[in-house]
């Protein structure tokens, strides 16, 4: 008489082989999404820090200070921290024009202490001559 059939051996071992590819596929699967989640925060983070050295191009010299808001962009809050400094020397070079360094922090809102997801930096220049 002939036996046809798999062994409990080889039922048990194609199990595993299944177990090891299915944890495989699944931290791979959760690696990618959090990158994905992570690149979306960085872009959003980007966009916000982008416009908010926008705002400050467009204000009267004399308004462009040190400030701290809450943005609501992509159904979730941030925190956007902005910090301006005079710029009077360029690599050791004095610049004749009145020049502020404005530094555009973002952070998520539930995270308002850790590093920021990303900080831009711009320097404005006071064009009208007084």
């Amino acid at each position: 008489m002939k036996n046809s059939g798999f062994t409990l051996l080889e039922v048990m071992i194609a199990i595993t082989i299944f177990a090891l590819v299915a944890s495989t596929l699944s931290q791979t699967t959760s690696i990618a999404v959090g990158n994905q989640l992570n690149l979306e925060d960085r872009m959003i983070a980007s966009w916000i820090a982008e416009n908010q050295i926008i705002e400050l191009r467009s204000l009267p010299w004399q308004d462009i200070k040190d400030s701290q808001k809450e943005v609501e962009m992509a159904s979730q809050k941030w925190q956007l921290i902005t910090k301006i400094k005079p710029q009077k020397k360029f690599g050791g070079i004095a610049i004749p024009l009145d020049i502020k360094r404005a530094e555009v922090s973002v952070h998520k809102n539930n995270d308002q202490n850790g590093s920021p997801i990303i900080t831009l930096s711009a320097y404005l220049a006071n064009e009208t001559l007084e």
